[in-house]
């Protein structure tokens, strides 16, 4: 398979991907201001000639410029289905969004958690209705990127609405997020499951990719071994978590990131996020318990 990749910029998070195969863009970027410039320039330079979208899942970071570039707005779109509500909705997305990614990071300062208004900003106009979505898929469908039919694998974890497309004759999938460049799982708010994480994983180590092009990051050429580290990661993470409460508890979810997860006084804003999600996934499974302050508190259970 044949691809241009594009690394966009987004706020706090470094960069995000964007692909160009044949006629069709894989993903679209954030929706601020330096994000959504370059592409727009590249959509009148290197990627000129762009005349369909898919969109791998709902993330904020790979729907933006669908949202906010009118020459985007009106290609038609292939989506996942449930992809179609949260477009439509944005709005409401977002704003459930913000509030979970303020929750699960507040604890770490004084005062009440505050949304990210650089990530998430609501003073966009976005283009809920008028976005073009021609086509909802769901597993097992065939999604033609410009010459090359892909097979949809339904990829969740990361959002339930995630789907990676895998061209099987040339071995390459586009993995949007589901393979982080850490092999860490990688929190998403609203939508995101831990055991689906592992569901995703699995599928993907089901098809054999000999090649991964990923949301963020290089392409990676070694699939199967990335693969079966981001699931020993999970396990590892599990319990590493479930030790420190069980030693410590009751526990923050700041403190578990540092204990548990290794998180700097750069990353523990992010961690703690992704310690939240892990304290509520052991809870589910009766390994411990939390309350909410609103930030995250495990205790043994």
């Amino acid at each position: 398979m044949e691809y241009e990749r594009l690394e966009l910029v987004q706020p706090h998070y470094g960069t995000v991907n964007v692909y160009r195969v044949g006629d069709t863009l894989v993903d679209t970027g954030h929706p601020c201001p330096d994000s959504r410039d370059r592409l727009i320039e590249a959509l009148d330079e290197s990627l000129s000639g762009i005349e369909r979208v898919v969109l791998t899942h709902p993330h904020i970071d790979h729907v933006g410029g669908s949202l906010s570039i009118d020459g985007l707005t009106d290609l038609p779109h292939t989506v996942f289905e449930g992809t179609d509500e949260i477009l439509r909705g944005f709005d409401d997305y977002l704003g459930a969004a913000r509030t979970e990614m303020a929750e699960f990071a507040s604890g770490l300062t004084d005062g009440d958690p505050s949304a990210d208004d650089q990530y998430f900003p609501t003073d966009l106009d976005y283009a809920t209705d008028e976005v073009a979505i021609e086509r909802v898929v769901t597993a097992g469908d065939t999604v033609a990127l410009g010459p090359y039919d892909c097979t949809v694998i339904h990829t969740p974890g990361h959002s339930h609405q995630h789907m990676s497309l895998y061209h099987e004759p040339s071995g390459v999938m586009l993995s949007g997020d589901i393979v982080s460049t850490n092999g860490h799982f990688m929190y998403g708010p609203v939508h995101w499951d831990i055991d689906e994480y592992r569901t995703g994983l699995q599928r993907i180590q089901a098809c054999d990719p000999d090649l991964l092009l990923p949301g963020h990051g290089d392409p990676m050429t070694n699939p199967a071994e990335r693969v079966a580290d981001a699931l020993e990661k999970v396990d590892q993470a599990e319990q590493a978590v479930e030790q420190v409460v069980n030693e410590q508890g009751p526990i923050a979810a700041g403190e578990i990131a540092m204990e548990a997860l290794g998180a700097t006084e750069i990353t523990v804003q992010f961690l703690s996020r992704v310690a939240s999600a892990y304290a509520i996934h052991l809870a589910e499974q009766g390994k411990l318990t939390i309350e909410r302050r609103p930030y995250i508190v495990a205790r043994p259970s």
